[in-house]
């Protein structure tokens, strides 16, 4: 079990953003019939609907009236290091659970990149490894670095744990027992985020230079609300967002060595922004090829494993 995006709850919609924008002045579109019509007058222009205002405004990036468009949901299992990177993102409210008042006796904890990698690699199961950190059981012959890297993990936790319990039997007291909790220690915060924020956060964590952890998280929330607000699919990670990728250079770095769209030849192919600005000519961008892109890249980074251990 990973991490879990709980209890999601819509407030107002597609309508609200229309009408919302219709508050502030929205133009006629072209009607496109052949002269006659009732919903032009026989003008050629008509009113658009609210789903051509919806679509106006995310994809021109008129995104005030988004903010009436609402989203509240538990987040489950994520680690309390990571979850700085989600409160960065400070238009939104957010209460987590506290450490001063819970008991975290042998809490739950995320994998770091590097254990998964190893993981992977020797193909040990995450239950197995789990099982040794916990006391139970022993490692597999492995090569010198990668045995150091699971030993060293779990003595970790184990020492944290073992810290821990034993400041609250001196009756040092959850406040102060708190401080020797790791970066990996599992949270969790009921979240509420209007529309145009979550876009904001899922263009930034929907890409493969986030770390692994919040690429994760932002998959699931995707996927969550993509069940009760399906034109969320509108949008993806800046670049997708903005038709030119804003990392530039540093898409070329390790961590983006896997992005699917930096291929000129490909049929998804997104430009960085120095690209654009050097001129650079584009071949027509293949939308369903994005979307097989997508649910790839949905289907991969939401089973990512930063599950708990037995708190």
């Amino acid at each position: 079990m990973g991490i879990e995006v709980r209890n999601l709850r819509v407030f107002n919609g597609v309508e609200f953003v229309a009408r919302s924008a219709r508050v502030s002045g929205v133009g006629k579109v072209p009607c496109g019939c052949t002269g006659g019509c009732r919903r032009c007058s026989g003008t050629g222009m008509r009113e658009p609907t609210d789903e051509e205002i919806f679509r106006m405004i995310v994809e021109n990036d008129y995104s005030s009236a988004l903010e009436h468009v609402v989203f509240t949901f538990e987040i489950h299992g994520l680690s309390k290091g990571n979850a700085l990177e989600l409160l960065e993102h400070r238009i939104a409210s957010h209460t987590g659970r506290s450490t001063r008042y819970q008991s975290e006796l042998g809490f739950g904890y995320s994998l770091p990149p590097e254990v998964e990698r190893v993981l992977r690699s020797t193909g040990i199961p995450e239950e197995e490894y789990r099982r040794y950190v916990e006391g139970g059981g022993e490692l597999p012959e492995l090569p010198g670095r990668e045995r150091q890297v699971l030993e060293s993990y779990a003595e970790a936790i184990r020492c944290a744990r073992r810290a821990y319990e034993t400041l609250l039997e001196l009756g040092a007291g959850k406040e102060s027992a708190r401080y020797v909790l790791p970066f990996s220690l599992h949270t969790a915060y009921t979240y509420t985020i209007n529309l145009r924020s979550l876009i904001n956060f899922l263009g930034l964590r929907l890409c493969v230079r986030a770390s692994p952890e919040m690429r994760e998280l932002a998959s699931k929330i995707y996927i969550a609300v993509r069940r009760e607000f399906p034109w969320i699919e509108l949008v993806w990670c800046r670049g997708y967002n903005q038709g030119a990728c804003p990392e530039n250079e540093v898409r070329e770095s390790p961590q983006g060595r896997e992005c699917p769209f930096k291929n000129p030849a490909s049929g998804v192919f997104i430009p960085t922004k120095a690209q654009v600005r050097a001129g650079l000519r584009l071949r027509p961008f293949n939308h369903r090829e994005f979307e097989r892109v997508r649910e790839g890249l949905l289907e991969r980074w939401a089973k990512q494993a930063h599950s708990s251990g037995s708190g």
